[in-house]
Formats: C-alpha cells, sequence, structure tokens
C-alpha cells in the first residue's frame, strides 16, 4: 500500500516549491485524490474525459483544480471546456475554438500549447516553428488564458536526450514568452525526470506513480 502523504512529502522537498504538482490521477480513485488533496496536492490530471467527470462530480466539494492532460476530440470539448480549469493539450485552433465557444458563463480556461518537441509520429503537439502562428489564434479568443506549453519528450533511458528535449522546450518557452509575457508556465516532467525538469526550467510537474505507485 503506498504512503501517499510520505510520497508527496517526498517530492515536495525534492522540489523546494520551485514547480507545481500536478498529480497524475487516471485510473485512481475518488478516495485516492481525496487523500493527496488532504496531503497538500490541489491540482490533478486527467487523461479520461468520462472517468474524470465522475471523479470530479464526487469531489466538487474540494477546491481542487482540475487539469486535462490527455489527447482532445472535437467532440469532448464541451465537457472539458465545462469541467476543467486547465487544458495542457492544445495543438489546434479548432480545438482552441471549440473550448473558448463551449466555455461556461463568467469562466476563462487556463490552456497550454503541446509542443511534439522530438516529432514522434506517435504524440500529439505542433512543432516548434508553429508555437507563435497557434499563440496569436488562442489570445484572440476571449474565455482563454493562452499560460505556457506542455511537453511529452520521448521515453528515453538516456537522460542526456532527455535533457536535450528539455532544453529545446524551454527555449521554445522563451520565444512564447517575448510576444505573450504571461504565457510563463512550462508543464514538463513525471515522476521519472521531474528534478531534472525543474532543473531546466519546467513549472508545472505531472506525477502519477510518484504520488500514487505503479498502475494496475
Amino acid at each position: 500500500m503506498e504512503n501517499i502523504k510520505e510520497n508527496i512529502s517526498f517530492i515536495n522537498e525534492k522540489i523546494k516549491r520551485n514547480a507545481t504538482i500536478i498529480a497524475v490521477s487516471k485510473k485512481k480513485s475518488a478516495e485516492l485524490i481525496k487523500e493527496a488533496f488532504e496531503s497538500g496536492v490541489e491540482n490533478f490530471g486527467e487523461n479520461y474525459l468520462q472517468e474524470a467527470i465522475e471523479k470530479i462530480s464526487f469531489l466538487k466539494h474540494l477546491k481542487i483544480n482540475w487539469h486535462f492532460i490527455g489527447k482532445i476530440q472535437s467532440n469532448k470539448c464541451k465537457e472539458i471546456a465545462k469541467n476543467f480549469e486547465w487544458v495542457h493539450t492544445v495543438d489546434r485552433f479548432k480545438i482552441a475554438k471549440l473550448l473558448n465557444d463551449n466555455c461556461p458563463l463568467n469562466k476563462t480556461i487556463n490552456v497550454l500549447i503541446q509542443i511534439n518537441i522530438d516529432k514522434e509520429e506517435s504524440k500529439s503537439g505542433i512543432n516548434e516553428e508553429e508555437i507563435l502562428s497557434l499563440a496569436e489564434g488562442i489570445s484572440s479568443l476571449p474565455n482563454l488564458k493562452l499560460k505556457g506549453v506542455m511537453v511529452i519528450p520521448k521515453n528515453e533511458s538516456d537522460k542526456k536526450l532527455t535533457e536535450i528535449s528539455f532544453e529545446k522546450t524551454v527555449k521554445a518557452s522563451m520565444r512564447l514568452k517575448d510576444k505573450f509575457p504571461h504565457a510563463n508556465e512550462v508543464s514538463m516532467g513525471m515522476s521519472n525526470d521531474f528534478e531534472l525538469a525543474i532543473k531546466k526550467g519546467s513549472t508545472m510537474i505531472r506525477i502519477g506513480t510518484g504520488i500514487f505507485g505503479e498502475r494496475h
């Protein structure tokens, strides 16, 4: 049995509050999410919409910030806009426009542009060269707030290659910030590489296994 509170304390000690922890809670129960929340985590990331909606409804009495971190399909945008405060995986203007148009009254959705930093065919995300163009489009949408970038680098055993991917991401982020100063978040780093990610400039780390243990 994982000790969630101890795991969170360990991560906090490592990061020294230099980044926001997003607890990746896909396939985890509402009870475990509640335990992590009571241990000090306020931000939770979900990949699968239907599963997430059930947990969001069950835990609506808690002041949780919900982050959508999965691949976005057009027909899911209405429910994503309704249920999440953050969306990390915007990689097309069409998706941004649907989120904007379906955003509930008096709500603003924080969005990150997903970059396919290693140009992997199997992954979503735009090329670095397209960031500013998409950012311009997002900035024209009144219900969205562009907050920065998100990456899922290639799963490398060679940490040097991961480091290069992180460095490329931060350079892309800096180019974005030059034009959009408020877009200063970098969602980068997971359970196996979050310390390196923070060292390279991450402001948000997405931790699943490191908090909840292995998924079964």
